[in-house]
């Protein structure tokens, strides 16, 4: 058996963080099976139809590595792969449950459902359908039929009995028929409910494990009938826990950014985004934390799935990005952050590549340990590709280092203009080596020197180290700078 997995989402708008797992999950699950992982789209509801979501959710998935073996991009027998064009077969299908009995048409209008709810409700009673078109006979259903009444098709539910399947997190779970309503299959516009359109494709399509969401648990055991009534074998069920925010409720809007797509654009490296959602309800049995793809295809189990839900920690998730930004090739890391600026800030882009690659690159392998995430980039590189204009001079004095007046920054800035002078700014060791021997030389600590040209150089009170901002801006513009602020004092 070929092990198929699938991800059906509607399209409705981004791509939710909660997607994403559910994505990943599918798509190690086929991976660490030789198997397929497809992708179709369930567009049968119209009215929240979102034009061009499904096209960025597919972008998303390629940006972030997880791309379907087959679907709407990359077709292969199994389509079509929008449900909005399948809906021949599904009237065929529908069919043939009226014609077994599994199946009935419902006349029932709108009106008289909202009453048949509203009763219910006052009487504190479930909510369901109260069957009243399940016993009409062949002649009542074809005169409604010859009369043009609109009418939905519902399932005929199995009455005083137990619905059993085996979840592969959640163990056996049980649900009496008598809980389960007498569900729509087909709506009176003609289109499927997500329910018979989720049962047929999926048997249609050969998948063989369903890893979804815990909110379509409740949908299971409606899934279960129909697959009974098919006379189909219903695939495995697995229902991975919900997100939840820090403050333990269901991530959403409120709590925090939600879609895919601000998080690649705010810069986090989508290896560091797949680490960790990974993790969220997975336990890899090990104290590591750190896995590529190749990896989490290997370890990945879906029996170590919690079944609690997981928190989203936007903390956690930095402190992965910042793994990743330490540990990356630079030349690789150079390339992803050219590939973010081409995508997300095109302005700032063209900013640096007016600048030698080099120098962009000493600037990056700097930043690393400072970053968060990509975006944090052009606010802390305003005086890497800008000018330092006039400086708050209190921001050279340093109770702590000592340095009590300017006279004392004067002196200072002097001296490691001097040594600037002779020195060879081509690796950081020549520029340290040079400014520890010149301030010693000079009866000088190393910080009353070394403060005052951090500040001269960036005219922050917070920036890279004296000594990386010399190698970085190299040997002319460190002095140019450094006379500059004499000038000012």
């Amino acid at each position: 058996m070929t092990v198929v997995t699938r991800f059906a989402p509607s399209p409705t708008g981004y791509l939710h963080i909660g997607s994403l797992r559910t994505v990943l999950y599918n798509y190690l699950y086929a991976k660490q099976h030789n198997g397929k992982f497809m992708l179709r789209v369930e567009d049968t509801d119209r009215t929240r139809y979102v034009e061009g979501s499904i096209e960025n959710m597919l972008k998303v998935l390629a940006s972030v590595g997880l791309i379907p073996d087959e679907g709407p991009n990359n077709p292969g027998d199994l389509g079509p792969y929008y449900q909005s064009e399948r809906l021949d077969i599904y009237t065929q299908y529908v069919q043939q449950l009226i014609d077994s009995d599994m199946a009935y048409y419902c006349f029932c209008s709108s009106e008289r459902l909202d009453t048949l709810r509203k009763e219910q409700q006052e009487l504190s009673l479930p909510t369901k359908y109260d069957g009243h078109c399940r016993y009409m006979t062949a002649e009542e259903i074809q005169e409604q039929l010859d009369a043009g009444v609109p009418y939905t098709v519902r399932l005929k539910v199995p009455k005083d009995r137990e619905v059993v399947f085996h979840d592969t997190i959640k163990g056996k779970v049980t649900v009496h028929t008598k809980d389960i309503d007498d569900q729509v299959l087909l709506k009176s516009d003609g289109f499927p409910t997500y329910h018979l359109a989720n049962v047929v494709d999926d048997h249609l399509m050969n998948v063989t494990h369903v890893i979804r969401g815990d909110e379509w648990t409740p949908s299971t055991p409606k899934h279960i009938l129909l697959y009974e009534a098919f006379g189909w074998t219903p695939p495995t069920f697995s229902h991975i826990p919900l997100l939840l925010g820090i403050d333990k409720k269901k991530l959403s809007k409120r709590t925090g950014d939600v879609a895919v797509e601000q998080y690649l654009e705010k810069g986090y490296l989508t290896e560091a985004l797949i680490n960790y959602i990974a993790l969220l309800g997975w336990n890899p049995k090990t104290t590591e934390e750190f896995f590529t793809i190749t990896e989490l295809i290997a370890r990945f189990n879906l029996e170590h799935v919690h079944k609690a839900g997981a928190i989203f920690d936007v903390d956690r998730l930095d402190f992965f990005n910042a793994h990743y930004l330490k540990s990356m090739d630079i030349d690789m890391l150079y390339h992803k952050w050219i590939t973010y600026l081409e995508r997300y800030n095109t302005e700032f882009l063209v900013k640096i590549q007016s600048y030698d690659e080099s120098y962009n690159m000493k600037i990056l392998r700097e930043l690393t340990t400072r970053i968060k995430k990509f975006s944090d980039l052009p606010e802390l590189t305003k005086f890497f590709y800008g000018e330092v204009g006039a400086v708050d001079t209190s921001l050279f004095l340093h109770e702590k280092m000592k340095i009590t007046d300017m006279t004392m920054v004067q002196e200072a800035l002097k001296l490691a203009r001097s040594i600037l002078e002779t020195t060879d700014v081509g690796s950081l060791e020549s520029i340290k080596d040079a400014f520890i021997s010149g301030i010693s030389n000079a009866g000088y600590k190393n910080g009353q020197v070394l403060w005052p040209v951090r500040v001269a150089l960036s005219g922050e009170e917070f920036s890279p180290g004296a000594l990386e901002l010399v190698y970085i801006l190299g040997k002319e513009k460190s002095i140019e700078r450094i006379e500059n602020i004499l000038k000012q004092i």
